[in-house]
């Protein structure tokens, strides 16, 4: 995918006002890393335009009660709103849906009464995000009300990414999943037939939306990317300028000639547990010296925190958990390879975690066929075997005794970042396609 340069004559000719209202993604403030919404309410106030980020009180990542954000208006140029939501402890849970219902119900009658007082102006673009569908419900009813236009973001296609969430033994996960699954996907369908325009964030999603909506609106894809200027560059083999790291990277305590090897993102499937924890053990039984650097949390890290340390051989993993943002680019920047998890990509056909390891060049490791299998092989930036541990190891340890090749691939994988997947271009180019639909007409606000 080509990302076109985003050129200043582009923008509007008038300043619009844009909500944004997404529940879930991490906000300024947080430590978390920055999310699409984020990288996209960037985008629409270096165009010109008036945003507000409408958003949950209760943080998804970090499962506690959000406090008001500070400074952000005069940090980023946007608001944010916070509406009282309740919290959950499972992703898969009554309390989870409870949580969204109330927050749809919240935004509505708070972005109506805000209108009616006159403490807010129409705003004549909506962007929500699904999922969860009861947000984008209440943007549509909001839509129509105030004649806005309404933008849906697709980047997750649910329902089935939320089989492996589901408590409880196997035959109840089947039996609750048959019950529930058509009701949400019968939902998303509804959704997608009531905007204007749609966001995809990946080709794979553009192909779903297209599939389940007989005439579906104007539809582009965009994905996340990653913020390249936090990520060093990665060293050439033969390096004749010394390679600055940044100042707030903390180094990783790698042994000598240890092929440092980063897994990020949440763990929600036991058998992505199985596979790290059977691959360490299979290179350490062909005796290859290396590490895996495991961040974030998920349903299954505890269990992984358990094994790891039981590990012998010279193959190990350290589990480093949900960092913040400093501490997560400073693990990638150590790195030289990065396996993308099965069940990172049974949620995300471009898992944005792949974005960060292409932009901090390493070496990308792919045990699926699909889309980024194919972005990857094409910029020759990693390597694909299959999800054996054996194949995977097979795979790996050529590249532990071969640092010339593992230049060539981080130096590819680099290259990649910055031609498909910087995300300021990336946010910016969604803003001028917005633009390029249609000069939205000024209506009288309420």
């Amino acid at each position: 995918m080509e990302v076109e340069p985003w050129l200043p004559e582009q923008q509007l000719r008038d300043r619009k006002i844009v909500w944004l209202v997404d529940p879930l993604s991490a906000i300024p403030g947080e430590g978390l890393l920055p999310s699409r919404t984020w990288a996209m309410a960037r985008a629409f106030v270096a165009a010109g335009h008036d945003v507000i980020w409408w958003t949950s009180g209760f943080s998804h990542a970090r499962r506690i009660k959000r406090t008001p954000p500070l400074k952000i208006v005069e940090e980023e140029g946007f608001s944010v709103r916070l509406i009282p939501s309740r919290g959950y402890n499972s992703y898969f849970s009554l309390g989870r849906f409870a949580s969204h219902r109330k927050f749809a119900r919240g935004f509505e009658k708070q972005a109506i009464e805000g209108l009616a007082s006159g403490d807010l102006a129409r705003p004549d673009l909506l962007i929500a995000t699904l999922p969860p569908s009861s947000t984008v419900d209440a943007a549509v009813r909001l839509a129509k009300k105030l004649d806005a236009e309404l933008l849906l973001d697709v980047d997750e296609w649910w329902p089935e990414p939320l089989r492996p969430m589901i408590p409880g033994p196997q035959w109840f996960a089947h039996l609750l999943a048959s019950i529930t699954f058509p009701i949400i996907a019968r939902k998303q369908k509804d959704s997608l037939q009531s905007v204007d325009a749609i966001l995809a964030g990946s080709q794979t999603t553009k192909d779903a939306v297209l599939k389940a909506t007989p005439s579906p609106p104007p539809i582009e894809v965009i994905p996340t990317g990653a913020y390249l200027q936090d990520y060093p560059r990665p060293p050439h083999f033969i390096d004749h300028v010394p390679h600055a790291r940044h100042e707030q990277i903390q180094p990783l305590d790698n042994g000598q000639n240890q092929l440092a090897i980063a897994v990020a993102g949440d763990i929600d499937q036991k058998s992505d547990i199985f596979l790290l924890t059977d691959l360490a053990r299979a290179l350490s039984d062909k005796s290859i010296n290396a590490v895996f650097h495991v961040v974030g949390g998920g349903r299954w890290m505890p269990r992984l925190e358990t094994a790891a340390p039981l590990l012998t051989g010279s193959c190990s993993i350290q589990c480093h958990g949900r960092v913040d943002r400093s501490r997560y680019v400073g693990i990638l920047s150590e790195c030289h390879a990065a396996l993308v998890l099965p069940g990172r990509l049974n949620h995300f056909p471009l898992p944005v975690e792949t974005s960060d390891y292409a932009a901090a060049g390493l070496v990308l490791l792919l045990t699926h066929n699909g889309e980024l299998a194919d972005m990857v092989l094409r910029a020759d930036a990693g390597v694909l075997t299959n999800s054996q541990p054996e194949a995977l190891a097979a795979a790996i340890a050529p590249l532990a005794t071969n640092p010339q090749q593992i230049a060539r691939f981080r130096q590819a994988s680099r290259k990649l970042a910055e031609t498909s997947l910087d995300r300021e271009k990336l946010a910016a180019k969604a803003v001028v396609w917005l633009e390029s639909l249609a000069e939205l007409a000024p209506v009288n606000p309420l």
